[in-house]
């Protein structure tokens, strides 16, 4: 082995373990940007709780088959034991950011509050620059600055039929929450041992156990097909396969690096609003330019 090999393989990166993290990476961003679009369409039909329900209900499912499955197998990399701790970080960090996520969509303006909730990649950008021994740079912390002030801009936008009403304020708030949730998530899954579905598992059933309960006791009825069918997809892509993606390439050493690529998201998911008939203001589509133009500045700083 060469001296370069021996190096890259010391540090755990290898090419082809680079390429399918950078595509793990990629499949995750390109589920999420559908999520808030799936869900407004769900959450016209259905309570938040109904639809949080068949969301962690779903990914439940779907991982609980996956371990069952794999327990034979032994996983190449985070197959150790589900500590106390791991399973903190999963539950606070995964089943937080969903459900904060979709109150904020079932509360504020759908394209706003998406926007903020997918703004975590700047308070990552922002933590690699700043953290002692980060592979950061001055320049991306001026990066996520710029990009954070678009982000104030969208929460601080109304929409002309809002008036006094209180709660698009909390819809905001617990899009920020969402967004704080999951780069906490994003900075403490590459230092968990356990195993990747392990860590999903117990943040879905979690979120099942109390969102389950919550949508049945309520007085509201499942006559929506079509809502049914998009809360469903919520739990078997954005939830289970974007997040599974996600874990995977933020197990990677070069997580810090592929961090980045989530900015995507906001981009991809408020195009797909946008699209699909949601309103933006002018101060929020200035907001939403700074985010973009900050996504393009990391990604071609960091390469």
């Amino acid at each position: 082995m060469t001296e370069r090999g021996a190096s890259t393989a010391a540090s755990g990166r290898s090419p082809a373990g680079e390429r399918v993290a950078v595509c793990a990476a990629g499949g995750a961003v390109l589920v999420w940007s559908t999520n808030a679009l799936a869900a407004g369409v769900a959450l016209e039909e259905l309570t938040l709780a109904q639809v949080l329900a068949l969301q962690f209900g779903t990914a439940t499912v779907v991982l609980a088959i996956a371990r069952t499955l794999g327990g034979a197998k032994r996983a190449p990399a985070g197959g150790g034991p589900l500590t106390r701790w791991a399973a903190a970080v999963s539950v606070v960090g995964l089943a937080g950011t969903i459900a904060l996520q979709y109150l904020a969509f079932a509360t504020a303006p759908l394209v706003a509050a998406n926007a903020i909730a997918y703004a975590w990649p700047l308070i990552v950008a922002g933590w690699a620059a700043l953290a002692p021994g980060r592979d950061g740079s001055q320049a991306s912390v001026v990066l996520a600055l710029v990009g954070f002030a678009g982000v104030v801009m969208l929460f601080v936008q109304r929409d002309p039929g809002e008036g006094g009403d209180v709660a698009p304020l909390i819809g905001y708030a617990a899009a920020l929450g969402s967004a704080l949730a999951m780069a906490w998530y994003t900075l403490k899954v590459g230092q968990l041992s356990a195993r990747r579905t392990d860590l999903l598992l117990v943040a879905t059933a979690t979120g099942a156990a109390v969102a389950v309960p919550l949508a049945l006791a309520q007085d509201a009825g499942w006559s929506a097909p079509t809502a049914i069918a998009l809360g469903v997809y919520t739990g078997l892509g954005p939830m289970a396969a974007g997040y599974a993606l996600w874990t995977h390439a933020m197990s990677r050493p070069s997580a810090a690096r592929l961090a980045p690529i989530a900015y995507a998201t906001p981009l991809l998911s408020t195009f797909a609003l946008l699209a699909s008939g949601e309103r933006l203001g002018t101060l929020g589509l200035i907001g939403a330019g700074l985010i973009v133009a900050c996504a393009a500045g990391v990604l071609a700083e960091r390469r």
